[in-house]
């Protein structure tokens, strides 16, 4: 089951994206520029991921890893692992992306990175609904939504519906 997953509203927009990101990763490979090889890594490979090739993303983002971890006090590195971990995710790789997200959601919290924050949780919330892990979910869903009432952030509203439909399994569960 896959539970509230994002789908591009424009799916040539996102392909003519891909495609300059990755030209712009080429480039940042091509300058040996790190930041710019972790931030564009990291937007391709969300980019394949919300095409439905998660495989791809997952052998785009796994060879720059060290790159990320080489600089943890740049917002880039942890969009890096959100994608990563969520690539993780679509690709049965639960364990691994728990993992991942776990490091995305602390490397946020140290560098008070709000925003970044609200969105690990939510996509760490929507694989943990995957796992059938309600609770834990729930718990995530309702930080995301802190935040993003906080920051007044428009993606409160699918926080909300997510937050919703876990209550209705909650219901179905203990039924």
């Amino acid at each position: 089951m896959e539970f509230q997953r994002f789908s591009s509203p424009d799916a040539a927009a996102l392909e003519a994206n891909m495609v300059e990101t990755r030209a712009k990763l080429e480039h940042a490979v091509e300058a040996c520029d790190m930041h710019a090889i972790v931030e564009h890594a990291a937007d391709l490979g969300s980019m394949l991921t919300t095409a439905r090739r998660e495989v791809a993303a997952v052998a785009l983002l796994d060879p720059h890893r060290a790159l990320a971890n080489a600089l943890p006090e740049r917002e880039a590195s942890g969009w890096f692992w959100n994608a990563l971990a969520t690539a993780l995710q679509y690709t049965g790789q639960r364990e691994q992306a728990n993992a991942i997200f776990a490091k995305a959601l602390s490397q946020c919290q140290a560098q008070g990175w709000s925003r970044l924050q609200s969105f690990v949780l939510q996509h760490w919330g929507r694989s943990l609904v995957e796992q059938g892990e309600l609770h834990q979910a729930h718990q995530l869903f309702v930080e995301a939504l802190a935040i993003r009432q906080q920051l007044d952030d428009p993606r409160q509203a699918s926080t909300q519906r997510a937050l919703a439909e876990i209550a209705r399994l909650l219901q179905e569960v203990t039924r």
